[in-house]
């Protein structure tokens, strides 16, 4: 019985390390501000399904409308934090693993060797309900992205 009890407080405390490990302040509803008077601003939008399972989409709103560019999931594999979201690797699309990489508490790189685009996000919180994001590709064909999202929910 005693082995049992160890064996379940064991449990229970890498859970909650696990759950330390995602990025907390990422949570929430992001807009990224369009960089054209004529369109409108984009949103990441990220909520917690579990303590190791993230759900994440962006998307676009035009009027009653939602177009959704993509969905993902944040979750704990092999005991790294992986971000699966669709990328492109010559030109076909597939769902990737993007692992991350708790460079500060403020500064993740995901990273996916398999992918040309993108093939690396990195989100920095700035404080202030503001992260910084930039993307990395490996094809002249794709272009990097980098902007700032600003926390609205």
């Amino acid at each position: 019985m005693k082995k049992v009890l160890i064996l379940a407080v064991l449990v229970i405390a890498f859970a909650s390390m696990r759950a330390q490990n995602f990025p907390a302040w990422l949570l929430g509803t992001w807009e990224i501000p369009s960089v054209s008077a004529y369109a409108g601003s984009s949103y990441e939008e990220w909520t917690k399904v579990s303590n190791d399972h993230w759900e994440g989409k962006t998307y676009r709103m035009f009027g009653n409308d939602t177009i959704i560019f993509d969905r993902m999931k944040m979750l704990v594999e092999g005991g790294k934090v992986v971000i699966k979201m669709t990328a492109e690797k010559e030109g076909k699309r597939f769902e990737a693993s993007f692992v991350g990489i708790k460079l500060c508490e403020e500064l993740w790189a995901f990273e996916c060797p398999e992918a040309d685009s993108p093939s690396a996000i990195y989100y920095r919180n700035l404080g202030d309900g503001q992260v910084y994001v930039w993307t990395e590709v490996k094809t002249s064909f794709d272009v990097c992205a980098d902007f700032i999202m600003y926390k609205r929910k």
